[in-house]
């Protein structure tokens, strides 16, 4: 019994313990919470406070904006030496929506052989081209399906025997399999006539591919084998065109490069055609002086040392934007110490039809280039291009 009383004694004072040592845990924190509580209270009601809150909020966006206009004013492009063609551009931006139709169609039709005649928006514009090439390139699959590993192990008895596999079975019993393959699709095609070659490469069109636009971080030459480039431009983009870059060059070294190649593409397409025509005219040097790049809603590729060391290479580089697409303005122009610029002599033109999605689908850009409404805009011009006064529905691009 002198054992037992000692032992309520003991497990007494250490619940008294604990009691009053929550209560001062409790006091403490109670304590902490109520000088917070006077020390907000007293700077939201201190004018001098609010005042300076107020200021430096405001002088944070007058700095970040005058750093983005440093970085633009000191940005060195040389111009073109070719005149802007609005009769390409507007076989162009077409060739870009039957690179999606392209793109499509072999998704579904796997006896499909890649050519753009029969398409639907295949029309008068294409009718003295021939096609020489469909550019191919993998495209990344996730799929996940939940497999009751541990149900296998007791339904398959050479499992069952390997005491090995059947820890490894215990260990990932309910778990998801997540599987990955990667499988050729269509990414664009080549065309030539007797003046002139065209190559497209298409824009986004599944969630990865969304994924690889928005990431902002950059990489140098040297971690993009094949391709070699000053500055820096966006990873994701790199990586995309790495895998599609030996089906370009290999339809670029079947044309003639005494004739103009054009090259463009619409929204992700916009990056991937400038990386091939810097890589055709690497790789192809030949061909460099008669490169033409077109492109179309395209966000930022790199940084300014590339930008610049592009233009110089390939000044005949042309930018159409919508200015209510918003797809143009990302990545923003300065992330912490990331920055991007655009290439290319800007051509703009608004054409609002109140959505996101609309205002950046390739049927708004035909429409304002058939109807020749892009204009040449400079930074230090002091209005953008006029608003377009039709308002489209345009359907999916």
């Amino acid at each position: 019994m002198a054992e037992w009383s000692r032992r309520r004694l003991l497990l007494a004072a250490l619940g008294l313990t604990a009691l009053a040592s929550g209560g001062r845990e409790f006091l403490r924190r109670r304590s902490l919470q109520l000088g917070q509580a006077d020390l907000t209270n007293h700077l939201l009601n201190n004018p001098d406070v609010v005042s300076r809150a107020v200021s430096n909020a405001i002088e944070g966006d007058r700095e970040a904006t005058a750093e983005v206009e440093r970085i633009l004013t000191e940005l060195k492009l040389d111009p073109p030496n070719q005149p802007y063609s609005r009769s390409m551009s507007k076989v162009l931006i077409q060739g870009s929506r039957l690179a999606t139709e392209q793109y499509l169609t072999g998704k579904f039709d796997s006896a499909f052989d890649g050519s753009i005649r029969g398409l639907p928006s295949y029309g008068d514009h294409f009718l003295g081209y021939t096609q020489v090439a469909s550019i191919m390139g993998p495209e990344t699959v996730n799929a996940a399906q939940r497999i009751d590993l541990d149900r296998i192990g007791q339904q398959d008895p050479l499992l069952a025997q390997s005491h090995r596999l059947r820890r490894l079975i215990d260990d990932f019993a309910g778990q998801s399999m997540v599987i990955r393959w990667s499988y050729p699709v269509y990414w664009g095609y080549v065309l030539t006539s007797p003046s002139h070659h065209v190559l497209v490469l298409r824009g986004t069109q599944r969630g990865y591919e969304w994924f690889q636009t928005l990431k902002a971080r950059q990489v140098e030459a040297k971690d993009v084998p094949g391709l070699d480039f000053t500055g820096s431009i966006h990873q994701g983009f790199s990586t995309i065109y790495s895998h599609l870059s030996g089906a370009v060059i290999k339809a670029a070294r079947t044309l003639d490069p005494a004739i103009p190649l054009f090259v463009a593409g619409h929204s992700l397409g916009s990056p991937l055609a400038s990386l091939a025509a810097l890589d055709i005219a690497q790789k192809i040097p030949s061909f460099r002086l008669n490169l033409r790049l077109y492109t179309y809603a395209g966000p930022r590729l790199g940084n300014p040392a590339f930008a610049e060391a592009f233009s110089r290479l390939l000044p005949n580089s042309y930018r159409i934007v919508n200015l209510a697409d918003l797809v143009p303005s990302l990545p923003p122009t300065k992330t912490g110490d990331v920055v991007y610029v655009h290439l290319g002599e800007p051509w703009g033109f608004t054409m609002a039809s109140g959505d996101i999605g609309p205002n950046h689908f390739i049927s708004a850009y035909r429409t304002a280039i058939d109807q020749e409404q892009e204009q040449l805009w400079l930074r230090n011009e002091s209005k953008p291009p006029a608003a377009s006064t039709h308002f489209p529905q345009p359907a999916p691009a």
